[in-house]
């Protein structure tokens, strides 16, 4: 069936429906009672999306794909898919995304994903995944952005990054206790924009100090969520980046810890070692009671506090979603992913002291000025993966300490300054697959304090000159991919500042460079602009 008033070039496939957004042909499988891919057997010669969530296919057998090899995107979330046959996936060389959330698997095979080479993104979250082999991606060398949040995974394999160049990495919701530096958290860095590790019971003994050590020595730029650990008692709650190491393994000194877990020492010289988090960048980004008596040694420790029997103030938590509270400033979390919300009006009650708001996954469409009158305590919002195509101006004046955004994956068409009225502690911002066409001059100046901004795989075709703020505080601005001919981009107004980005050219000092995969970007030195690249 076509979509009325759309002109297709070739034919549909009875009972979907089909679409050309951008030159694009899109298949809509989803919620047709398919039990098996062999029962789509039309095939099109022209790059495709296909959608078949909300199925009932159980297994994906061997070369389930082959007539379908010019997919460039297929999502099968919510199928209770239960077992990937080997080769299942042949012939989809030219797939990019992957989307298999919501499902039944329990294990990735070492041949799981073989044929899909160019596979860019993959999604697993909302799985029962147990086990993965350690060369589950090892043909996956494109592979950049990787979600496995909420799943069953107590350990990952030596070596199952040692192909890839991840830029996000989501694990959070899993039974992870620690991370090996030796084998997995040396292979994940370099390019790393965004790591998520909340809500894993992580075991704060000498091997956690595997992943403090990690965490010290990565981009600042990088993203890392919350690290909260499990165990021991006395550690519980606490953030594992404000825990000194000397109190983590009381028994060894800090060279014998490294010694014994296979972390490598830091050169005395840092002329190769990437740039850790200034102290200006760490008080503003953790300044916790901790971390103030950590640099203010002349006080007197203050005395342990007891544990509790009940929460001091009481957990107000919306109809229909999850809140746990944060033992550490008594902030909660507010899990209202996947709610089936239509409107931000929805929750009710308001929660108190709400620190952390996920509405990712739902219906919503608009956003209002009135939709967070209670919630100015918020200091992550996450709107992404809705269907949000409107913004009121000032719809997020109500969000004063507000610094992680997200409205990735929505249907957004035009950012104006009207839109971030308010966000003046915002930090990063994501709007990546939208549908961008349009960016308002000074449309980012409202935001003074803003370090990354996430644009990539959007609809842009030109930049305004003042689009973006000429401040020390922008750290990032992640386009890729943007394939626009050099000269669309404006030539005066865009950056300016003495970079020194060693692949690429800076006429202008506006900084372009060239990725290996992708034609010439809009890089800005790709995840470190505001520093300039001497550790490459």
């Amino acid at each position: 069936m076509m979509k009325p008033s759309t002109e297709l070039d070739e034919p549909c496939f009875d009972p979907c429906y089909c679409e050309v957004k951008e030159s694009l042909f899109h298949i809509h499988c989803d919620n047709k009672g398919f039990i098996n891919i062999s029962q789509i057997t039309e095939s099109w010669s022209r790059p495709f999306k296909l959608y078949l969530q909300r199925n009932s296919m159980r297994k994906l057998y061997t070369n389930s794909f082959l007539h379908l090899n010019n997919a460039v995107s297929i999502n099968l979330g919510n199928n209770a898919l239960q077992d990937i046959q080997t080769g299942a996936f042949n012939g989809l060389r030219v797939l990019k995304r992957l989307y298999l959330h919501e499902n039944k698997l329990d294990i990735f095979r070492n041949d799981t994903f073989l044929g899909l080479e160019s596979l860019e993104y993959l999604q697993a979250d909302y799985n029962v995944i147990k086990r993965i082999e350690s060369g589950a991606f090892r043909n996956l060398s494109k592979l950049r952005v990787l979600i496995l949040n909420d799943n069953l995974i107590p350990m990952l394999p030596t070596n199952l990054f040692k192909s890839v160049s991840l830029t996000h990495l989501d694990l959070r919701g899993n039974r992870l206790k620690v991370l090996s530096y030796r084998g997995m958290l040396d292979h994940i860095g370099r390019s790393l924009m965004e790591i998520q590790l909340e809500e894993n019971p992580w075991n704060c003994t000498c091997e956690i100090v595997q992943l403090k050590s990690w965490l010290e020595r990565i981009p600042y730029t990088a993203l890392v969520g919350d690290i909260t650990c499990e165990t021991p008692f006395h550690f519980h709650g606490k953030d594992l980046r404000e825990i000194k190491r000397s109190k983590l393994c009381p028994m060894l000194s800090d060279s014998e810890v490294e010694a014994s877990l296979g972390i490598p020492q830091l050169s005395s010289s840092k002329e190769n070692a990437w740039p850790t988090k200034p102290s200006s960048m760490l008080s503003s980004f953790h300044f916790t009671a901790s971390s103030v008596e950590y640099k203010t040694s002349n006080k007197q420790p203050k005395p342990t506090k007891q544990p509790r029997t009940r929460p001091p103030i009481p957990i107000i938590c919306p109809t229909g979603c999850s809140c746990s509270l944060h033992i550490n400033d008594l902030g909660l979390t507010v899990n209202c992913k996947e709610r089936g919300f239509h409107n931000i009006s929805e929750l009710l009650p308001r929660p108190l002291n709400a620190k952390k708001l996920y509405l990712s996954g739902n219906l919503i469409q608009k956003i209002y000025r009135s939709d967070f009158w209670n919630f100015s305590s918020l200091d992550l919002l996450h709107l992404g993966n809705n269907r949000i195509s409107y913004v009121q101006d000032g719809a997020f004046i109500n969000l004063p300490n507000l610094k992680s955004l997200y409205l990735n994956g929505n249907d957004i068409e035009r950012l104006t300054p009207g839109m971030f009225r308010g966000l003046q502690s915002l930090h990063y911002l994501y709007f990546e697959y939208n549908l961008i066409r349009e960016i308002q001059p000074a449309a980012f100046s409202l935001m003074p304090n803003l370090k990354l901004l996430f644009l990539n795989d959007n609809l842009l075709r030109t930049l305004p000159t003042d689009a973006f703020p000429r401040s020390d505080s922008l750290c990032t601005w992640e386009f890729q991919p943007l394939p626009l001919p050099v000269a669309e981009y404006p030539a005066h107004g865009m950056w300016h500042s003495n970079l020194a980005c060693p692949w690429g050219t800076v006429p202008g000092r506006e900084v372009l460079c060239t990725d290996q995969i992708l034609q010439l970007h809009l890089c800005c030195c790709l995840w470190w602009l505001c520093h300039p690249c001497w550790w490459w």
